[in-house]
C-alpha cells in the first residue's frame, strides 16, 4: 500500500537513458499481471532539482539512482511470486531517445521497497439506498474498442492502433447525445529510435433534435537527433458549416528528452 521505490547502481553508456521498472505478480499458472510502474530519464535522476536542469550521465561512473514508482493497493496471494522487470524502453508508453543507449546494473546494489499497510481500522461502507442511481442513457450507436500491432517485416516497422468510439447515446433528461471517437496510431522501426511516428485524431459530437455541432481535431509528433516536431489542427463545425480552424506546428529542442 503505497509507491514502491527501486534503489539502484548503474552505469550508463550515452548520455542518458530511460529506466523502466514494472512491478509484476507472477500467477502460478504463469499469468503476469503488472502492478505498479515507474519511468525516470536518467538525465533528470536529481530528483530535487524538479526536471529544470538535466544533466548528463557520467561515462564509465556507477550512479546510485532512486525510481519511484505509481502508487498502489494490492495484495499478493499465496503460491503468487514478484517479479521486478526492469528495461531501458516501454513503447509506445514513453518515446525513446535518439540512440540505444545501454545500461550496466550492479546486481547487488538492488533494493526494492515496497510499502505494506500495516497497522489500520476496517472501515465498513455501508451499501447505497439506490444501488443504481445513474440514468439509463438511450443507444443511438453502440461503442467499439480496438487494439492492434502490426509487424511489416519487409519494411522492419512494427505499427500500435488505438482506436475508441465511445458509441453515441442520449441522456433521457436533457435530450443531449454525445459521441467521441479517438483514434492513435504509432509507428517505430525497432533499429531506429528516430523513426518514430505518432498520429492522433479525436472527434467529439454533441446534439439534440435538430442542433449539431462538432470539433475534429489532429495532431502528429515525429522527431530527429536534435528536436520534437509536433503539428496539429482543430476545426468545429456547426451543422454543416464550419465555423473555426487553428493550426499549429512547432520544433522543440530535445535538451535530454
Amino acid at each position: 500500500m503505497g509507491r514502491p521505490v527501486l534503489h539502484i547502481d548503474l552505469e550508463c553508456d550515452a548520455d542518458w537513458s530511460n529506466l523502466c521498472a514494472r512491478l509484476v505478480d507472477v500467477h502460478p499458472d504463469g499469468t503476469a499481471t503488472r502492478v505498479s510502474f515507474g519511468v525516470l530519464n536518467l538525465a533528470h535522476r536529481d530528483l530535487d532539482a524538479n526536471y529544470a536542469d538535466p544533466q548528463a550521465m557520467p561515462r564509465g561512473k556507477k550512479v546510485a539512482i532512486e525510481l519511484v514508482l505509481d502508487a498502489c493497493g494490492y495484495r499478493f496471494k499465496p503460491g503468487h511470486r514478484i517479479r521486478l522487470a526492469l528495461s531501458t524502453s516501454y513503447w509506445p508508453m514513453i518515446l525513446p531517445p535518439p540512440f540505444d543507449a545501454g545500461l550496466t546494473i550492479a546486481p547487488s546494489s538492488i533494493r526494492f521497497d515496497l510499502p505494506l499497510l500495516g497497522d489500520h481500522d476496517k472501515i465498513i461502507v455501508k451499501e447505497p439506498e439506490n444501488p443504481d442511481p445513474l440514468p439509463t442513457y438511450i443507444e443511438h450507436k453502440p461503442s467499439r474498442t480496438e487494439r492492434s500491432v502490426h509487424h511489416n517485416l519487409t519494411q522492419n516497422e512494427t505499427r500500435y492502433r488505438i482506436y475508441e468510439d465511445t458509441g453515441l447515446f442520449e441522456h433521457p433528461d436533457s435530450r443531449l447525445a454525445t459521441r467521441q471517437v479517438r483514434s492513435e496510431t504509432w509507428t517505430i522501426n525497432p533499429l531506429d529510435p528516430n523513426s518514430m511516428r505518432g498520429e492522433a485524431a479525436w472527434t467529439c459530437d454533441l446534439q439534440r433534435d435538430d442542433w449539431f455541432v462538432r470539433t475534429d481535431c489532429h495532431a502528429e509528433l515525429s522527431c530527429d537527433r536534435d528536436n520534437w516536431y509536433v503539428s496539429a489542427w482543430v476545426i468545429a463545425y456547426e451543422g454543416t458549416d464550419q465555423i473555426f480552424e487553428k493550426k499549429w506546428e512547432k520544433s522543440i529542442p530535445r535538451n535530454f528528452m
